[in-house]
Parts: structure tokens; C-alpha cells; sequence
């Protein structure tokens, strides 16, 4: 069981810099401040900061696909 309405932080190393984030789980949905940006997600069967530490990597895979994108673009 997930601790209610604490505020945890996670780290995850990604392209040799570390990332971080701030979340805490509240009737069971993990509230995730990610990039600057909000995540909200239901609390799985995994713990939350397992699914914390996915929901950076997949942001951060996002926008480097994006910047990757922009610059394919503006060729």
C-alpha cells in the first residue's frame, strides 16, 4: 500500500543527465509534477515510483523525438 498524500521525489538518468520529480498518490492516482508538467495516473499493481520513473522516461523520450522532429522539419 502506497503512502496517501505524501510528496516523494524520484530521480532517472537519461542521456547522462539526471532528471527529476516530485509525486504523491491520493485516492489511489498518482499525481506526478514531470517537466514541468502535471501526470496524472492511476495507481497499478506496480509501486508508484516504479511508474513514476516510467512517466519520466517516456516524457523525456517524447520530447527528444519532438526536438529530433523539429530539426528533420526545418532541413
Amino acid at each position: 500500500m502506497e503512502m496517501q498524500s505524501q510528496v516523494f521525489d524520484v530521480e532517472v538518468e537519461f542521456d547522462g543527465q539526471m532528471h527529476k520529480a516530485a509525486y504523491f498518490v491520493e485516492n489511489d492516482i498518482i499525481h506526478a509534477q514531470i517537466e514541468g508538467k502535471l501526470i496524472v495516473s492511476p495507481l497499478g499493481a506496480v509501486p508508484a515510483a516504479k511508474t513514476v520513473r516510467a512517466l519520466i522516461t517516456g516524457q523525456l523520450l517524447q520530447m527528444k523525438r519532438r526536438q529530433k522532429q523539429r530539426i528533420t522539419w526545418a532541413q
